[in-house]
């Protein structure tokens, strides 16, 4: 009789979703783990038999996904959180946030706030990140990089007064030489996170900005992020600027392309939706934003569109001053489901669609899909475990639809990233979660003192 096989972990009988090319659901299922990689996927009496783990996870009533991927987040913005008026939509709640808290945020701010976001986000079975753009990039990289989590961020870069907007910008000149250093001094990443171009976008970039900041993210092999065509004032702009709408001027400069990541993206029209797909762009929507910013997602929005054009399009949480919550499974319920109303038809939308977008698309989106993005072999040990035995996934008849309309984030039990497990029974293992509280609300506490700002509520505070 062969001898087993020794690994490092063996999870078993658990129901697997792998978002493999066959989109595969094992239930009694297993997955074979040997230090950082996926080694075989399939029923766990055939993987107990020939495999012996130094440790192995039972997942008996616990649902095996992808590490989920938030394609959009802010760590700066967490500090904002529930600040600013909630009857503000796009362009006064940016002018808001931005000239009255980003004007005096800290690099401890974006550090401390940057862990609380990622560690919300983890909590709710999250392993990689695509952030929006730090201010201070040195320290917040180095400072949030000892959570464990896989990631990718850059510098908040513009250099163009949009709509009022003159806060913090810079020259195009800093802008360039600024994002190229940060891109040199830490090639290779810091643990898990790696540095990548950001641009704000929105008509607060030159055209010299985009098509050089396109060229860098080509030459550093890396994306380009940045958001676009959120709001009709974006597209308005664009036309008296340019004569042409934000996505087809940024095609006609040569902006787009299949590492280029462009988020929001409410207000795209067909000619627009044919260009991403034809250079392959990305698109990642952040429904939970859109809706309390008042986007215009209901009247405006095409993403089922978008799909079906072939576009590559993920989900992201944004921002915790806008969406205010960085609950991945809140998120995909929303992306699942909107469509289905603003399309007044229930096909629209699907829970099979919003759990590639928050995998196999987001992994696409950071360019790293032969890596993560689904449970396959030969791909990087990057897993969420959620606990079924709970009320919310009772009765359970169909895992997927419970996952996606009936289950909490606060499910996940366990995540696995790079074969390590970063949480364990809801306990994060990598940092000190009471510390990551108590830090943020320290400093929560120095900026409203300094900008002494009212509370914004018709109720009676006392």
């Amino acid at each position: 009789m062969a001898s087993k096989k020794i690994l490092d972990l063996l999870i078993v009988d658990g129901t697997i979703v792998t978002v493999d090319k066959e989109r595969r659901v094992i239930r009694n299922g297993a997955v074979a783990i040997s230090k950082n990689k996926i080694i075989e996927v399939g029923k766990s009496s055939a993987l107990k038999k020939k495999y012996q783990a130094k440790r192995v996870y039972d997942a008996n009533e616990k649902l095996i996904m992808p590490g989920l991927i938030n394609s959009h987040l802010h760590f700066y913005h967490h500090m904002h959180r529930g600040l600013s008026p909630e009857n503000l939509n796009g362009v006064p709640w940016s002018d808001f946030v931005h000239r009255n808290v980003a004007t005096i945020v800290e690099p401890e701010d974006e550090i401390w706030g940057g862990l609380g976001i990622l560690i919300e986000t983890l909590k709710t079975g999250v392993t990689t990140f695509l952030e929006a753009g730090s201010y201070n990039t040195d320290e917040t990289l180095e400072g949030i990089a000892r959570i464990g989590m896989r990631g990718k961020m850059g510098r908040r870069s513009f250099d163009m007064v949009s709509q009022g907007h003159d806060m913090l910008v810079d020259s195009t000149a800093i802008c360039l030489k600024q994002n190229e250093r940060f891109m040199k001094k830490y090639k290779g990443g810091v643990g898990l996170v790696e540095p990548c171009i950001v641009l704000v976008g929105m008509g607060r970039c030159t055209d010299e900005l985009y098509k050089k900041s396109k060229v860098m993210a080509d030459h550093h092999e890396t994306v380009l992020h940045m958001h676009q065509a959120n709001m009709l004032e974006n597209v308005q702009e664009s036309y008296q600027l340019y004569g042409e709408r934000p996505i087809e001027h940024l095609y006609k400069i040569g902006a787009l392309g299949e590492n280029v990541v462009l988020v929001h993206m409410i207000h795209v029209n067909s000619r627009e939706i044919n260009m991403l797909a034809e250079t392959k762009t990305n698109v990642v929507h952040c429904p939970s934003t859109a809706i309390k910013l008042a986007y215009g997602l209901s009247a405006f929005g095409n993403f089922p569109e978008m799909a079906q054009a072939g576009v590559n399009v993920s989900i992201g949480t944004d921002a915790s001053d806008c969406s205010n919550f960085n609950d991945m499974v809140r998120l995909i319920y929303l992306t699942a489901a909107t469509p289905k109303d603003y399309r007044y038809d229930a096909a629209a939308g699907s829970a099979e669609k919003a759990i590639e977008m928050a995998t196999i698309n987001g992994a696409k989106a950071l360019n790293m899909e032969n890596e993560i993005g689904s449970i396959e072999a030969g791909k990087k040990a990057d897993i969420a475990i959620f606990d079924m035995h709970r009320p919310d996934w009772v009765p359970l008849y169909n895992e997927i639809q419970n996952f996606v309309y009936s289950a909490q984030g606060e499910s996940c039990e366990s995540v696995i990233i790079d074969g390590e497990f970063i949480m364990k029974d809801r306990k994060v293992l990598s940092i000190d979660e009471e510390e990551i509280i108590d830090r943020i609300q320290f400093r929560a506490k120095k900026i409203s003192a300094n900008l002494k700002l009212p509370t914004y509520s018709p109720w009676k505070w006392l």
